[in-house]
């Protein structure tokens, strides 16, 4: 343990996990309807949230009764440690203590997941052939210049389902490229993630699919016996979640939604994909992917050295994933996201992008000219600074704002007001009296406005020092 301790994959980990739990983000639907379910769970040992549904519009009802209508397994796994304190203190009597809580459960179920993943995309790469320095930088860059920064400080499930899948996929190619041995229990807990990333968030199987094809490609029969073995858990589990609450194993609680642009399209909202939501996802400033991180764009040009430099099935699984995901989101009746600064329907598709930016990185070293490696950094760190500042202020902007960058998050980051969410984890829409309930810890510190990110900064400076130093002592 110590050993490890001192590999770069540890400071790696401090960085971005220290960033993730920074941030309290308060309430919304979304996280509402979450934790609603795992506080039923743990308080009342029941799936139906009748007693906590007047906080979230985002809700199944079913003969008379209202549930959670997300996937389960966010709310499954925040039940845990919210159970734990919960036996040791009693349940939260407040809307501070039970801010208090909810932060402590979307660091546990969401931060330490994502930091994990940041983890596994660095030990992808490598499995690749990249170089230390770039795969390390590529790592942190997803975590902290893409929407995996803000929303891996809310309680949604789309970059859990993200961690969770590229943990998978890195699991996978380790094995196939003979960097780690293809053990019963590596192999089981491939099945295991693969399978809780749906779980988690149901868009995840249409990667968790291209994943187990390129599985079914690079490893033997018996192999992938284990990985399906390790998978059962995780889909009993849906099953089981899926007849408690509304019947049958097949019936979701998108069928149930009391909102209506839930059955409307092919299938649990989705449609046929048009243009301008295509645009609204990529580029535009509404949504746009490429709009605020523009550095991911880097993809194309990666995928194709991927290609020619043979890791030809890596790139085809990372640009499937990358294009179902784009189509999916682009077909969404509600594409926009509701509450949004970017688009969060493809969060989970975003290390994938990472991955085929790494080609670009694979051996032989391509020899880029200073001006060109420049540009890269500004736009790498153009994106942080968004990321930042849209984590900082609030990661969920009212959807009636078109640029929820320029008009809400720079202006509101500019007059040094930060957190400025006025939602509670318990309470219905948002708050009369205008009270803040986002917070962050150096405002629990006592620090105030843009002085309240100093311990941050000093965090991310100490630790990207402490991460570059051991990377190039493994270079």
């Amino acid at each position: 343990m110590r050993r490890w301790l001192r590999r770069p994959e540890a400071a790696l980990f401090a960085l971005v996990f220290g960033a993730f739990a920074y941030f309290y983000q308060a309430g919304g639907w979304n996280q509402n309807v979450h934790f609603d379910l795992t506080r039923a769970v743990v308080e009342d040992h029941a799936l139906v949230i009748d007693r906590l549904h007047g906080n979230t519009g985002d809700l199944a009802k079913k003969d008379g009764h209202f549930y959670c209508d997300k996937a389960p397994g966010l709310s499954l796994a925040g039940a845990l440690p919210y159970a734990i304190v919960v036996t040791i203190a009693g349940p939260p009597n407040n809307v501070v203590a039970l801010g208090t809580m909810s932060w402590l459960v979307t660091v546990l179920a969401v931060a330490l997941p994502s930091a994990l993943g940041v983890v596994a995309l660095a030990l992808l790469l490598g499995a690749l052939g990249v170089r230390a320095g770039p795969r390390y930088a590529l790592a942190a860059a997803w975590g902290l210049a893409t929407l995996a920064l803000p929303y891996s400080t809310l309680f949604y499930s789309h970059q859990v389902a993200a961690a969770l899948l590229v943990i998978a996929f890195a699991m996978i190619v380790r094995i196939a490229r003979g960097v780690d041995p293809a053990s019963k229990v590596r192999l089981a807990m491939i099945g295991a993630v693969g399978a809780w990333a749906i779980v988690v968030e149901y868009p995840a199987a249409i990667a968790a699919i291209a994943i187990g094809v390129y599985a079914i490609r690079a490893l033997r029969p018996r192999q992938i016996l284990w990985i399906v073995v390790g998978g059962l858990g995780p889909a009993l589990v849906l099953a089981w979640y899926h007849t408690a609450a509304f019947g049958a194993p097949w019936h979701l609680p998108y069928d149930y939604s009391t909102q209506g642009n839930r059955s409307q399209g092919f299938f649990m909202g989705i449609g046929t994909p048009h243009a301008q939501a295509t645009w609204g996802i990529l580029g535009s400033p509404f949504r746009g992917l490429f709009y605020s991180a523009p550095w991911l764009l880097l993809a194309i040009p990666g995928a194709v050295r991927m290609w020619r430099r043979g890791a030809r099935a890596e790139m085809i699984v990372c640009a499937a994933i990358a294009i179902l995901f784009v189509w999916m989101n682009a077909s969404l009746v509600d594409w926009d996201g509701g509450w949004a600064i970017g688009p969060r329907y493809i969060v989970p598709c975003v290390p994938f992008l990472v991955v085929m930016v790494g080609g670009l990185a694979l051996p032989p070293a391509i020899r880029a000219p200073r001006p060109a490696k420049v540009i890269v950094a500004l736009l790498v760190g153009y994106s942080a600074f968004l990321m930042f500042a849209g984590t900082a202020v609030q990661p969920e902007v009212d959807g009636a704002i078109k640029a929820p960058i320029t008009q809400y998050i720079l202006p509101h980051l500019a007059r040094g007001e930060i957190a400025t969410s006025d939602q509670s984890i318990d309470m219905a829409g948002r708050d009369r009296h205008g009270a803040r309930y986002a917070w962050n810890l150096g405002e629990q510190l006592g620090l105030g406005g843009l002085f309240s990110l100093a311990p941050l900064v000093l965090w991310c400076g100490a630790w990207s020092y402490v991460l570059a130093r051991r990377a190039r002592a493994t270079q």
